[in-house]
């Protein structure tokens, strides 16, 4: 390592901790607009509801292939900073455009604008995550739950102004809201530090320059980061259900748009504190026990969100995202950086996005749909999901007894 860029004096940290907890709040501020409403702002302009899921399954096909190819370019051509840069500009563009898309009254240009975001918009957590992980391997001190914890708040407090706002004027005031804070989380993004070039290897060639293949051989070529994969697919698959079954079941329980932000609101905001302290907490702990812990806690949670009946009820369960989500993905971030190789980086993580967020969100709306339009009710498909929870968990219990963690 560089030790003139390796080493950095607490205040130069501090402020490359706030630069990032900025640049994640303005980000998810804003993809909040979209990712919380999406499908009953489709099912308000008239499509049915296992259509506006499938919708979002669509979607989450575009992203899980675009992933990994983002990864390669930025690990192979081009900087996380650079790509991030570029997709959350064009991402602005498509927000802008959205309004209008949805007020032609064409379902096919409602596709194409979210085929779009898909394309741009939803990659650009999984690379600033790659560019913090990048940054932490340099400077452990960085503090991943921090920014990301802010991102949390953000979304929470998205999901509350978002809601009214779309209550009182609409959803093209929301979309415009979220442009706007798009557009500072690009500005902030301008002023954050980049990571350092790849060393080079031993025999002078540039270590950085792996081919596709070759990359992908080397990331799962890890048992540590394969069981990671495995088991955080099971349990976030549950939590890309979430997302459409919430709008759902608030609808099934007569309520409205506002009370939709607000559950999104409570699970972000219930985020906030647990990754905020999850840097001390690995220290304390350690990662062994709060894996298990987090795919105990999926369990519970799904179960006890499959049981509710009242919006109250519902918003209760929706509390428990503090212990599951918001244990899970600082965890596993940190995680990876401590176990992926740094020329593969950016694959690493982009396919992990890949799989543990988009897969998982084909497959949850896929099922939900199908679950919908073979007449089961939506807390039938809540407790499907609940059962897949139980594979994550017992997962995290393997590599505990095995030692892999």
């Amino acid at each position: 390592m560089n030790e003139s860029r390796g080493t950095m004096n607490k205040s130069e940290i501090n402020k490359l901790n706030i630069t990032g907890m900025l640049l994640q709040a303005a980000f998810w501020f804003g993809i909040c607009t979209y990712m919380a409403f999406m499908v009953t702002t489709l099912m308000d302009y008239g499509w049915s509801a296992s259509a506006a899921a499938g919708a979002m399954a669509a979607m989450s096909i575009v992203a899980m292939v675009m992933q990994p190819l983002y990864g390669y370019i930025s690990d192979k051509y081009l900087s996380e900073k650079k790509l991030s840069i570029l997709l959350l500009v064009l991402t602005v563009v498509c927000f802008a455009l959205m309004p209008f898309s949805l007020g032609s009254g064409s379902r096919a240009l409602v596709i194409i604008n979210m085929t779009a975001i898909a394309m741009t918009g939803l990659h650009v957590n999984s690379l600033v995550d790659a560019w913090i992980i990048g940054l932490k391997q340099e400077l452990p001190s960085i503090n991943y739950g921090l920014m990301r914890g802010t991102g949390s708040l953000a979304f929470a407090l998205s999901a509350q102004i978002a809601g009214t706002v779309s209550a009182a004027f609409g959803h093209n005031a929301r979309l415009w809201l979220g442009c706007a804070a798009l557009l500072l989380a690009v500005c902030v993004a301008l002023s954050f530090r980049p990571t350092r070039p790849h060393r080079q290897s031993g025999e002078g060639g540039a270590a950085g320059k792996l081919g596709g293949m070759e990359a992908f051989r080397l990331i799962f070529s890890s048992r540590q980061y394969c069981l990671l994969l495995s088991s955080a697919f099971f349990l976030l698959l549950s939590n890309s259900a979430i997302i459409t079954l919430i709008q759902l079941l608030i609808r099934d329980f007569d309520g409205t748009t506002a009370q939709m932000g607000t559950a999104s609101a409570l699970m972000a905001g219930s985020e906030v504190p647990l990754m905020f302290l999850m840097a001390a907490l690995m220290k304390k702990i350690g990662f062994k026990q709060l894996i298990v812990f987090c795919g105990a806690a999926y369990v519970i949670r799904m179960f006890i969100t499959a049981s509710v009946g009242t919006i109250s009820g519902l918003m209760y369960a929706m509390l428990l995202q503090g212990i599951t989500f918001a244990v899970l993905i600082p965890l596993s971030m940190s995680y990876l950086s401590k176990i992926v190789d740094e020329r593969v980086r950016s694959t690493a993580v982009t396919t992990y996005a890949a799989i543990c967020f988009s897969l998982t969100g084909i497959l949850a709306n896929f099922i939900t749909s199908a679950l919908l339009a073979a007449g089961f009710s939506v807390q039938d498909a809540v407790l499907f999901f609940a059962f897949t929870t139980l594979a994550g968990f017992a997962l995290t219990l393997y590599g505990y007894v095995r030692k892999i963690w």
